[in-house]
């Protein structure tokens, strides 16, 4: 539990994450959630959330729940289905959670959501396993 407190924290700590008021709340090996509210900085020239923040938004979940196994992984490639828009003012979630391990690739899906549990846009990402996170830090 320990290396997950440390990847939350890694990820809290992150110059982008902060940025976009991007929090990281929890890190389980597979699995990472996180929140951020949605200010005017966030929106597009139609008061919706602009789609870029919330892929980095999810991106960033995503990061943490890919990291949080015992090797370091970078995203190559990801795909986003948005299905819904969120507005200032709104907190909206994301849920990242690992569905498929290989030798040296990994796929995450990532589900973000508004306050009402309304699904805001689905994310899979597919990451390439580096090395041993230890040897990295």
């Amino acid at each position: 539990m320990a290396k997950c407190e440390d990847i939350r924290q890694r990820f809290n700590d992150c110059n982008v994450g902060r940025l976009l008021g991007i929090e990281v709340c929890e890190v389980e090996e597979g699995v990472a959630r996180g929140r951020m509210l949605v200010t005017k900085d966030h929106v597009n020239v139609f008061g919706g959330i602009h789609g870029g923040i919330l892929f980095t938004f999810a991106d960033h979940v995503g990061g943490a729940c890919g990291n949080s196994m015992d090797y370091k992984a970078l995203l190559v490639e990801s795909t986003a289905r948005f299905k819904k828009s969120a507005r200032e003012g709104e907190t909206i979630y994301a849920q990242a959670r690992l569905v498929h391990s290989r030798k040296k690739v990994d796929n995450i899906e990532i589900t973000v959501t508004n306050e009402s549990g309304e699904t805001l846009a689905i994310l899979q990402m597919v990451s390439y396993i580096v090395e041993n996170a230890a040897k990295t830090s």
